[in-house]
């Protein structure tokens, strides 16, 4: 009688425990897998709203901070001879022979966001740009140096002996010849026109200033409107202004930023003193955007950031915004969509304004 052979292979027990096994193990993998991304997504989308967040501030702080500096020409006096009768002119970006530096407004949803805060900024940057000389009938002003793509036709500039000053707009730049051209003419939007009454020198040229210049610096006058635009549920933090090479139309600086609330801090003029705090609503804007009301010192921003990418949170998120709300009994902001899951993020920064807080007294 033969023995029998031996067992070979897998009894279906064995099999299926083997199966289960290996299920197990492969929905520990693809476990640690989900979590992996999840963590990778929810670390990106931090990162990217701390970038977002950081970004703007810089930009906002470093305009604030340069605002309503004028050189020498603080308490001189200032002619335009831009076209205020030309439709393309807009005081709120041409205006600089009597600026309001600071000015703010509250979105109604046509340029800016419903209920932000608009902040407009006006100065001028110094280019070391020095006038060589000039004729006083002709539209030619020598200077030193221009820098390379600083200035271009269209663009607005401001001449200064600290005693007069002027704001023209250029009609062409030559770098080579190094001459600022300021013809009247429709080769340029507002344009320039002859301010009137004859030339200093006794000529009739349409193309003389106001007042006669023997020397002088050139500074870039800038005009500057940050706000909160909405584009098709998509919120950004838009720029658009006025400087050496002509209108700066709309361009996004950062996205993501869903909402911007301004305090202004405002004392007497002369000193570093800041003695009163308001919030910017539209029941104070008159007086707040009026310099002889409110000298306006310091502005605290607070903007709301979210994460690009949507289900990264595991629930709706709640913040204490603006910064500067009492929130003691608990976060006073949530989204209105409560199937959201961005995340949220507040920064707030205050910005001194360099040029208010010196002795600028005449």
């Amino acid at each position: 009688m033969k023995d029998l052979g031996k067992q070979a292979g897998l009894t279906l027990v064995e099999l299926l425990i083997a199966s289960v096994l290996g299920l197990l193990l492969t929905l520990g993998v693809a476990q640690l897998f989900v979590s992996g991304s999840d963590t990778f997504r929810l670390a990106e989308s931090i990162g990217r709203m701390q970038e977002s967040g950081r970004l703007a501030q810089d930009i906002l702080g470093r305009s604030v901070r340069n605002a309503d500096y004028w050189g020498c020409l603080n308490f001189a006096e200032v002619d335009s001879i831009l076209d205020e009768t030309h439709t393309n002119y807009d005081p709120d970006l041409h205006d600089f022979s009597s600026p309001e530096a600071l000015q703010f407004d509250i979105g109604d949803g046509t340029q800016a966001a419903t209920g932000t805060v608009m902040l407009q900024l006006k100065g001028a940057r110094s280019p070391g740009i020095s006038m060589t000389g000039m004729n006083p009938s002709s539209a030619v002003v020598d200077v030193s140096t221009i820098p390379s793509g600083l200035l271009g036709a269209g663009g607005v500039v401001l001449l200064t002996d600290c005693t007069n000053g002027v704001v023209f707009q250029l009609s062409g730049v030559n770098e080579t010849s190094l001459k600022l051209q300021h013809n009247t003419g429709a080769s340029i939007v507002p344009g320039n026109i002859k301010s009137g009454g004859g030339c200093p020198n006794g000529s009739s040229s349409a193309n003389c200033f106001p007042d006669t210049y023997t020397s002088g610096d050139i500074f870039v006058p800038f005009s500057e409107r940050y706000y909160i635009r909405e584009d098709n549920g998509r919120r950004s933090l838009v720029f658009d202004g006025l400087g050496g090479n002509g209108v700066v139309n709309q361009q996004e600086i950062v996205s993501d930023v869903i909402d911007m609330q301004v305090q202004v801090g405002s004392g007497p003029q002369g000193d570093n003193v800041i003695n009163n705090w308001q919030v910017v609503n539209a029941a104070n804007l008159a007086t707040i955007n009026d310099t002889s009301v409110t000298y306006v010192k310091a502005i605290r921003i607070s903007l709301l950031v979210r994460s690009q990418e949507d289900g990264v949170a595991g629930s709706l998120q709640d913040v204490c915004y603006p910064a500067w709300s009492n929130c003691t009994a608990g976060n006073n902001w949530t989204p209105a969509n409560t199937a959201d899951r961005h995340y949220y993020r507040v920064y707030t920064s205050t910005y001194s304004i360099r040029n208010r807080l010196l002795d600028t007294s005449p």
